[in-house]
């Protein structure tokens, strides 16, 4: 369980009257994340954000070249093209395209506001302040940070692994794509008892959200495998990610930690190859 913070799903609201259903509620939610439930949130975004978001990250990346900042004081919005070889240098194996946005750099594609609406909530059920971490830079040890992914056709994963709970309990992520539409296959799954695969994607529409407690196993497996990637390209699977993070001031910090599991089909031949190399 977690030593830090407040109380999971404790927080003080001037809109909370402390009616005994609304509390009733309130801890019946938490009891299911602690249990290792997940939430599928219907129409959390409106799907015109999503969409307006998926063309503005891509006109973004193209204009802009691709780089790496740390979590340092004066951080800038960066986008990195993290491929097979580069992904095995994180805490968790990946493939993807990933543009980082913060707070202090001017919000320049308008993403904080509409997101913040529902972080908030989920800050508050997390027995946090509902504008925690808003206004932190990396000196204060914890800075929210919005992450819009694509995951290229064939290659594009996330190995199976567990998130940081510390500073945020619960997984927030939103679905800008659907599965069927934008792309074949693959995506994001949870991992449940024996070993087994749980599939959500289908029920998955564009705005929608998961939450679950940040220790769920999870991960997102390849899609569009007869598909030849191309980074320039704005097609395929898009992923939007709310976390609180430890800065790189923090001489200690949590992070993401891979679940080494034998489930067939999550990772792509080519991350498979690099590892027998």
């Amino acid at each position: 369980m977690p030593e830090t913070g407040q109380p999971f799903g404790q927080y003080t609201s001037p809109t909370n009257h402390h009616h005994p259903w609304h509390l009733q509620f309130v801890q019946e939610i938490i009891a299911s994340l602690y249990h290792g439930d997940a939430y599928l949130i219907k129409r959390t975004f409106p799907k015109k954000f999503m969409t307006d978001m998926i063309q503005n990250v891509h006109k973004y990346c193209l204009e802009k070249p691709p780089e790496f900042y740390k979590m340092l004081e004066g951080s800038p919005d960066f986008h990195r093209m993290i491929d097979i070889e580069t992904g095995k240098k994180y805490s968790v194996d990946s493939c993807k395209h990933s543009c980082y946005f913060y707070h202090w750099n001017g919000d320049p594609l308008n993403l904080f506001e509409t997101i913040n609406y529902s972080w908030r909530v989920l800050k508050q059920l997390m027995g946090l302040d509902y504008n925690q971490y808003e206004k932190n830079t990396p000196k204060d040890g914890v800075v929210d940070r919005i992450q819009v992914v694509r995951y290229p056709p064939q290659i594009g994963y996330l190995e199976p692994h567990t998130d940081p709970y510390q500073h945020q309990r619960l997984i927030f992520s939103g679905y800008p794509s659907k599965r069927g539409v934008d792309y074949q296959g693959g995506g994001f799954y949870l991992i449940g008892a024996g070993d087994r695969i749980i599939e959500i994607e289908d029920q998955i529409d564009v705005g929608d959200s998961l939450v679950c407690y940040a220790t769920v196993y999870h991960g997102v497996a390849p899609s569009d495998r007869d598909i030849e990637p191309d980074w320039t390209k704005s097609d395929g699977r898009w992923f939007l990610s709310m976390f609180s993070n430890a800065s790189d001031a923090r001489t200690v910090r949590y992070t993401a930690a891979p679940v080494k599991l034998s489930v067939p089909g999550v990772i792509p031949i080519q991350a498979l190859e690099v590892e027998r190399s």
